[in-house]
């Protein structure tokens, strides 16, 4: 048997400078991809990029003009364009904006929420609607909410250095951000229809595993609360007549109060099932998220995202506009009367792709769908913005046939005298 050849001291020296070498190597490919997953990356370097300018320029130039021409929905209607009784916000179409903070193009566009939201307010959107997922290429805060924008095969299509950081954590939240320039630039006094209500609509792509009340669960659906937290001031509790607003207690007298009782008002609607915190009661009210949402929304065909189909009573829905489409005419009637008393929002099936001017108003002059959200760089979208669309208001009424009118208040006749039973009494004879 052949002896093993002994190390030389050389040997040994080589094989630890080898050592050295591949270790600082690991270390530098290690701190290179943790700097792309975390987003330690300039923030404002791709603002630099001609693409970007190009972009903001388009967006600016097409919706700029909108905004010296807005009014409030309270001049609408000091207008007598509807009666009172029929003035409940659920009696009118919203324009909305979807993918808010983004600026597009939709593959490889940019995140800017300044631009974005301030775009957007120009155009007129008082509906926001906020896509929400986590990613699990984040190895820190591995469950924490941002926005994305998604293709239909769940890939993100968002140009990676105007996502950063690209792990979102308490202190750096893109679901902040844009709630900040709602904040500002939504109420803002340069903002000619500012007095008209807010609605936030989360719509939630997954949640962590695990059931509605677990805690990695409802410590997810909290940090979306505390990312709301620039809105706070302005959100709906109970202020109203008496109602009770929080933890969707009254969603049906939600929708029946007239519009303008919500102005300089921010509702959230929501389609995650956030009851858990009913359960526990750990989470302080600024961080319950069941507590800050107003309307839940549902869905009765397609699911998207998380969204549930309750069988109870439900006065919120989310689902495809392709859904309104393939209904059979002998339920169209039906559909019409169910979306008189439950706010519906409609997405196209493909995020690429919005929904085009045919669908939308087919869905909502047949059944009267309340929002059918814009992106603000789709091309096709010029629809939106005429004399009998949203050019001038973000909120117009629906048609009298599409509205809910609610039943007139009979103040019942003073009775017969001769019903009077006198307490039961016998009556003495007359003679």
């Amino acid at each position: 048997m052949d002896r093993m050849r002994k190390i030389s001291p050389e040997d040994s020296k080589q094989i630890l400078l080898f050592m050295l070498v591949f270790l600082i190597i690991c270390v530098i490919v290690y701190y290179f991809i943790s700097s792309k997953s975390e987003g330690f990356a300039n923030k404002d370097d791709f603002k630099s990029e001609k693409e970007y300018k190009a972009q903001v320029k388009k967006l600016t130039n097409k919706y700029n003009p909108y905004s010296s021409a807005k009014r409030p929905v309270s001049a609408l209607l000091e207008t007598n364009v509807m009666p009172e009784e029929h003035q409940s916000l659920v009696n009118f179409y919203a324009l909305g904006c979807r993918f808010s903070g983004y600026i597009g193009p939709m593959l490889n566009g940019y995140f800017d929420p300044d631009i974005a939201i301030q775009t957007a307010v120009n155009a007129g959107c008082r509906v926001f609607v906020l896509d929400i997922d986590y990613l699990k290429d984040c190895t820190k805060n591995r469950f924490f909410p941002r926005l994305v924008v998604r293709d239909i095969q769940g890939k993100l299509v968002m140009n990676y250095d105007s996502t950063q950081p690209f792990c979102n954590s308490p202190q750096e939240s893109n679901i902040r951000d844009v709630c900040d320039k709602i904040n500002t630039y939504a109420f803002s006094p340069s903002a000619q229809n500012a007095s008209d209500p807010v609605i936030i609509v989360l719509y939630f792509l997954r949640h962590p595993p695990g059931s509605y009340k677990s805690k990695t669960v409802l410590d997810y659906y909290s940090n979306v609360a505390k990312a709301l937290a620039p809105l706070q001031q302005r959100f709906l509790m109970n202020e109203l007549d008496g109602g009770t607003y929080y933890r969707q207690k009254q969603e049906g007298r939600l929708l029946m109060n007239k519009i303008t009782n919500y102005n300089g008002k921010v509702l959230i609607f929501s389609n995650a099932n956030t009851s858990g915190f009913r359960e526990n009661q750990t989470y302080s009210a600024s961080e319950d998220l069941d507590y800050l949402t107003n309307l839940r929304l549902s869905y009765t065909q397609t699911k998207l995202g998380i969204t549930e189909n309750d069988s109870g009573p439900t006065f919120g829905i989310l689902q495809p506009a392709e859904d309104y489409l393939i209904i059979p005419k002998d339920r169209q009637d039906q559909i019409l009367e169910q979306t008189k008393l439950k706010w519906t929002i409609c997405l196209p099936q493909d995020p690429s792709v919005p929904v085009s001017k045919e669908t939308a108003t087919q869905i909502t002059n047949t059944y009267g769908v309340h929002c059918v959200p814009i992106t603000l760089f789709d091309d096709k979208n010029d629809f939106m913005f005429t004399d009998k669309t949203f050019r001038t208001y973000s909120f117009i009424p629906k048609p009298e046939p599409l509205r809910y009118i609610k039943p007139p208040i009979i103040t019942p006749a003073e009775p017969n005298p001769s019903m009077n039973a006198n307490q039961g009494k016998l009556r003495a004879p007359t003679i």
